[in-house]
C-alpha cells in the first residue's frame, strides 16, 4: 500500500491550462514591451521589474496556486491580479495603443472563458484599478503611438495567444468528449450487467420457486406432500374460523392396495396411485388442496365446503374410481376407495383433531366392508374398537 505523501497531487485543468497560457502570454507581452521601451530612457529598476513581472511572476503564481487548499479559487483571484498589473503597466508606459489593447483583450478573454460576462466585467474593473494606481503613483501619461513593427508584433502575439487559448479549450473539449464517451460506454456496460443480473435473479427466483415446489410435492404423484399440508391446514382452518365458514377434510385410502402390488407388481401399484392423484387434481377446486398423505392414503382439504357437499363429492369420486379400469401393460386393474370425512366445526376445531377424526371415520369405512364413504359426525366410532395397528395395512 502506497503512503499518501508519495501520491501525485491532483492537477486542476484550469490551473494547468492557465499556467501554460500565462507563461506564453506574459512572455510575448514582455517581448513587445521591451522592444517598445528600448531607447526611451527607462531606468534599470523598470527593466528589472519588467523581467520579474513577466518572467518570474507566472511561476510564482503557479507555485502559490499548487500549494492552495482551493487551487481553482486561487487561480480566479490570480487572473484578476493579472488584469491589475496589466493596467498598471499600461498606465505607467502611457497607454501604448496595441500593447494596451493586447493586454486588455487577453485578460478579458481569459476571464470570460471561465466566468462568462461576469468575468469580463471583473477583468475590466481590475484593469481600471491598476491603471488608477499607476496614475496616482507615477502621474498620468498618454503616449499611444507605437512603431509599426512593434504594432505588428503585438497583433501576432495577440493572435498566437488567442489561438493558444482556443487550442486549450479544444483539447479540454476533446478530453471532455472522451470522458463522456467512456462514461456512456461504462453506463451501457453497467446497464448490460444489470440486465444480466436481473435475468440471473429471475432465473434464481424461478429455480427457488421450483425447489420450493419440489420440496412441497410428492415425487411419485405430483400432489402436495405432508410437509405442505402441515402449514396449509392450519392457515386454511384459521381463515375459515375468521370467516365463519366450514372446512371439510377427507382421508382417502385405496382398498387392498397391498394385493394390487402383490398381484401386478409395484410399478402397477405406482400407476394406480398416479391415476387416483390425476382424478383428485382434475376435480379439485382452485382453493382445494390434494395431498398424498402416506403410502396409499390421500388427503383432500376442502375449505368452505360443508359436510353434505363433501359427502356427495366423495361418493362421486369413489364411484368413478371404482368403475374405472386402469390398463397397465397386459393388466386391466380395478380398485376401490374408502373415504373418511371430518368437518369443521362439528368434528373438531384444530388440525390435529380433524385429521384424527377423519382417520377414525376412515377406519370405520374399512371396518364396515370398504368401498364406502363415512363421516365422523354420523359414525362416532368408539376408541375401544380400534385395532392396535394402522388401518392402512388392511
Amino acid at each position: 500500500m502506497r503512503l499518501s505523501f508519495f501520491a501525485k497531487p491532483h492537477r486542476d485543468w484550469v490551473v494547468e491550462g492557465n499556467h501554460t497560457s500565462r507563461v506564453m502570454g506574459f512572455g510575448l507581452i514582455a517581448f513587445v514591451l521591451a522592444v517598445h521601451m528600448l531607447g526611451r530612457g527607462y531606468s534599470e529598476l523598470t527593466w528589472a521589474l519588467l523581467g520579474l513581472q513577466f518572467l518570474a511572476y507566472p511561476q510564482l503564481l503557479y507555485w502559490r496556486t499548487r500549494k492552495s487548499n482551493e487551487p481553482r479559487a486561487a487561480e480566479m483571484n490570480h487572473m484578476s491580479l493579472d488584469s491589475f498589473v496589466f493596467g498598471m503597466w499600461s498606465a505607467y508606459l502611457g497607454f501604448p495603443m496595441w500593447s494596451t489593447f493586447g493586454m486588455c483583450v487577453t485578460t478579458a478573454v481569459t476571464h470570460a472563458s471561465y466566468m462568462g460576462v461576469k468575468g469580463a466585467v471583473r477583468s475590466a474593473a481590475a484593469l481600471s484599478a491598476g491603471a488608477l494606481m499607476a496614475i496616482v503613483l507615477f502621474g498620468f501619461r498618454f503616449s499611444p503611438a507605437m512603431d509599426w513593427p512593434i504594432s505588428l508584433a503585438c497583433l501576432l502575439g495577440l493572435t498566437a495567444y488567442l489561438v493558444s487559448l482556443a487550442n486549450m479549450a479544444h483539447n479540454h473539449n476533446v478530453k471532455l468528449f472522451e470522458t463522456r464517451d467512456k462514461m456512456r460506454k461504462g453506463e451501457q456496460a453497467l446497464q448490460e450487467a444489470n440486465e444480466a443480473l436481473r435475468q440471473q435473479l429471475g432465473e434464481i427466483s424461478v429455480l427457488q420457486t421450483r425447489l420450493r415446489e419440489q420440496a412441497n410435492r410428492d415425487s411419485l404423484t405430483g400432489l402436495y406432500n405432508r410437509r405442505y399440508l402441515d402449514d396449509t391446514l392450519a392457515r386454511e382452518l384459521a381463515r375459515c374460523k375468521r370467516e365463519g365458514q366450514p372446512l371439510s377434510l377427507m382421508l382417502i385410502d385405496i382398498d387392498h392396495f397391498k394385493r394390487v402390488n402383490d398381484t401386478y407388481g409395484h410399478p402397477a401399484g405406482d400407476e394406480v396411485l398416479r391415476a387416483l392423484a390425476r382424478m383428485l387434481n382434475t376435480h379439485a377446486r382452485s382453493g382445494d388442496v390434494a395431498c398424498r398423505y402416506g403410502g396409499e392414503e390421500f388427503l383432500m382439504l376442502l375449505p368452505h365446503m360443508p359436510l353434505q357437499t363433501a359427502m356427495q363429492r366423495a361418493e362421486q369420486w369413489r364411484a368413478d374410481f371404482g368403475t374405472a379400469t386402469l390398463v397397465f401393460g397386459d393388466f386391466h386393474i380395478q380398485a376401490t376407495l374408502s373415504v373418511g370425512i371430518a368437518t369443521y366445526p362439528g368434528d373438531g376445531t384444530s388440525p390435529e383433531t380433524l385429521i384424527a377424526n377423519a382417520d377414525l371415520a376412515l377406519y370405520r369405512a374399512k371396518n364396515n366392508g370398504r368401498n364406502r364413504v363415512v363421516a365422523f359426525s354420523t359414525s362416532h366410532p368408539s376408541p375401544s374398537v380400534l385395532p392396535n395397528s394402522s388401518h392402512a395395512s388392511q
